[in-house]
């Protein structure tokens, strides 16, 4: 089913994390991921987060947490993409797709430079995504869904991932 959708993707705003967490709840089945997003949400640890609203309804959000790179030289910043979803009536429209072009694009222009994400490499990789990138990190989440995407042309290192505290106990 395809709908009519006017969608507009823009920050999301203070006052929508209950519409946020409903989105979340229902696209994923249950509560996990939504207080995920409110434990980033409370402790300051989101980068970015966008949602995209058809007829002044939320139909989907993507959350970009901050997280640390440890190197063997030093502490660098990269992103994560958790997580991304969108309300089960609007799913198969290309809604997630926009979500996550609209916010590697804001995520490039602020100056990030390495975006790791967990999920779907058909999915992912038409991003740039890649598992190749992925395997010189070390990550609780290391496996055949853990991609990294380059922002910038710095050299590849190694280096342990390290995701804000919400996320402790998922992995």
């Amino acid at each position: 089913m395809t709908l009519s959708l006017q969608l507009t993707i823009r920050p999301e705003r203070p006052d929508e994390a209950a519409a946020i967490r409903t989105v979340l709840d229902a696209a994923f089945g249950g509560p996990a991921e939504g207080e995920l997003v409110d434990s980033l949400r409370a402790a300051g640890d989101l980068v970015l987060a966008l949602v995209a609203v058809d007829n002044d309804a939320i139909a989907g959000y993507i959350a970009w947490p901050r997280l640390l790179i440890e190197t063997p030289r030093d502490v660098r910043n990269a992103v994560a993409l958790a997580p991304l979803g969108v309300a089960p009536s609007h799913q198969r429209n290309g809604i997630g797709s926009a979500l996550t072009r609209a916010g590697l694009a804001q995520l490039k222009e602020n100056g990030e430079r390495l975006v790791f994400v967990v999920g779907d490499p058909l999915f992912y990789q038409r991003f740039g995504f890649s598992l190749e990138a992925a395997r010189a990190y070390v990550s609780d989440y290391a496996g055949e869904y853990f991609m990294a995407l380059r922002l910038a042309d710095d050299p590849p290192e190694q280096g342990l991932v390290r995701y804000p505290t919400p996320f402790d106990g998922l992995s």
